[in-house]
């Protein structure tokens, strides 16, 4: 397999963007490795042992698979024609897609590359038929549920100015509604995926429950008991 290591500093060059505080923002690149790590992961589970998978070309579509994103936001601050807000997952994919053949064009083979858009393309499509897409997708969805999920759900408050209040009755609205599983029901092509996806939430609802308990100050009655 050839080596994943240059592909990576290639990626980081595309994927490190700027914060609001004008520093290196490097959120978008380090979700782009958590994911090639899971994915690779998940192609060697006993699951998919006799599915036919690239792992290079999965490993290099992990990275790329959003790698629009940067590029988006980007545009939407300094742009005032181009509406990138409005863009879809479709268009995204798309970008990040063309991006990839961008970037990679003389450092992998034509066939790589033709594949590695492909599985961009094709990730979190209904019915995926493309083994490298459907373990892109599920490597993708892990890392909105779990304590990642919960650890990027507070930076977003955060740099929107909101309170931790806020951050407890957006979990407790989900968790109203049964969004979490209907998430680990469906946004999953693999049952490895949705074990795993079961066993993040629970060790998210513990964090949350101890994040609400010290927002209310509920955690004093525990205290009081063992005095």
């Amino acid at each position: 397999m050839p080596e994943i290591e240059p592909i990576i500093e290639t990626t980081r060059a595309v994927l490190i963007g700027r914060s609001p505080l004008g520093r290196e923002d490097a959120f978008l690149f380090d979700h782009a490795l958590r994911v090639m790590r899971v994915a690779d992961r998940l192609s060697t589970c006993a699951e998919v042992r006799s599915w036919r998978i690239n792992r290079f070309a999965l490993q290099v579509a992990a990275l790329f698979h959003q790698a629009a994103t940067v590029r988006l936001d980007e545009e939407r601050r300094t742009s005032t024609v181009y509406a990138a807000a409005t863009m879809s997952a479709e268009d995204v994919k798309e970008y990040s897609a063309e991006l990839a053949g961008d970037r990679l064009g003389g450092k992998v083979t034509t066939r790589q590359l033709d594949l590695v858009q492909e599985i961009i393309r094709r990730a979190h499509d209904a019915g995926i038929d493309l083994a490298e897409a459907k373990i892109l997708s599920d490597a993708d969805s892990l890392d909105d549920i779990g304590t990642l999920g919960v650890w990027r759900d507070l930076r977003r408050h955060i740099l929107e100015g909101r309170a931790v209040e806020d951050t407890v009755r957006a979990w407790r609205r989900r968790e109203q509604y049964g969004y979490w599983e209907a998430r680990v029901r469906d946004a999953f092509n693999l049952e490895t995926a949705r074990r795993l996806a079961e066993s993040r939430l629970g060790a998210a609802r513990a964090f949350m429950q101890q994040l609400e308990a010290e927002f209310d100050a509920s955690d004093f009655a525990d205290a009081e008991e063992d005095s």
